[in-house]
């Protein structure tokens, strides 16, 4: 943790460049209430413009003067600026944008590069443990943490356009796939795809959720029903949360009606379960996308 921290601050004092990504304006003074500050904007004059690859990058984070917030990426070798490639968001696990990339017996990226998708992790605003990026929905275990501890409402509130705001970074600089953009979190992180899959069903073809059950008392199905699909997946050598818990909610998202496929992941330990079942990931995303009815 501590090497990351020092990398991602030597990061965060060169990349505002390396990137392009110009500071956000500061807010005026005059009449009335301030503009919101403007949306980031991908710059073709970055050196790291349409990189191909595995790449830590960083941005502006539009608000006050300009936070620069890292994320990592990964665009395949066959992505040209002819392409319309898929998106992959992977809600970071743990402190670290890392996890998805680098621990052992990852075939996450492996399997990105072969299928042809783009994958992203943004840091959701803070490095600060257990993000629920704006989620209100408690994980489904025993003595379960209340959602975003530790965090400010700002900071949960930031988290979740973090998300947004490096989504929308990616979509514009590599000209994705919009009909096919797709959202997975895992642990609290879960919780936090599940929020932003019913406040933006709009955006999200389908999305995944490993060793993140909630508890689904108020979710909204009706918000995600007939717009995506989701698969719910569960190690079952998670010492973390109950295997379950999982299956339970599984269930009740069928019940509601929501598109919902469950899977046990033979030998899958809590933080590498999604890592070692990518394949079969990236099989039911290749089933998915979004139709005229649900844009």
């Amino acid at each position: 943790m501590r090497k990351l921290t020092v990398f991602l601050l030597a990061i965060l004092l060169i990349s505002t460049h390396a990137t392009g990504q110009a500071p956000a304006a500061p807010r005026g003074g005059g009449r009335g209430a301030a503009a919101a500050p403007a949306a980031p904007q991908p710059n073709p004059a970055g050196p790291m413009y349409q990189q191909k690859g595995e790449q830590y990058r960083v941005y502006n984070f539009p608000a006050g003067q300009g936070e620069s917030i890292p994320y990592r990426l990964f665009v395949p070798q066959r992505w040209n600026p002819n392409t319309k490639l898929p998106v992959l968001v992977t809600l970071r696990a743990g402190s670290s944008v890392d996890n998805p990339y680098s621990r052992g017996n990852n075939d996450l990226v492996k399997q990105a590069e072969q299928r042809g998708y783009i994958v992203v992790t943004p840091m959701g605003y803070r490095p600060l443990p257990q993000p629920y990026y704006g989620s209100s929905y408690t994980l489904d275990r025993p003595n379960a943490p209340a959602p975003a501890a530790g965090w400010t409402p700002e900071e949960n509130q930031r988290a979740e356009q973090d998300v947004l705001y490096v989504l929308d970074l990616v979509v514009k600089e590599y000209n994705a796939d919009t009909d096919r953009i797709y959202l997975h979190g895992q642990n609290p992180s879960g919780s936090g795809a599940l929020h932003l899959a019913a406040k933006y069903p709009e955006r999200w073809a389908a999305v995944v959720i490993s060793s993140g059950p909630i508890v689904t008392t108020n979710y909204p199905f009706d918000s995600i029903k007939g717009k995506m699909s989701l698969l719910v997946i569960h190690g079952d050598q998670d010492t973390n949360n109950p295997i379950a818990s999982s299956q339970k909610m599984a269930e009740v998202f069928k019940a509601a009606g929501v598109d919902t496929t469950y899977a046990t992941v033979p030998g899958g330990t809590h933080l590498e379960a999604y890592l070692t079942y990518a394949s079969q990931i990236f099989d039911f995303l290749d089933k998915h996308k979004k139709g005229p009815a649900t844009k």
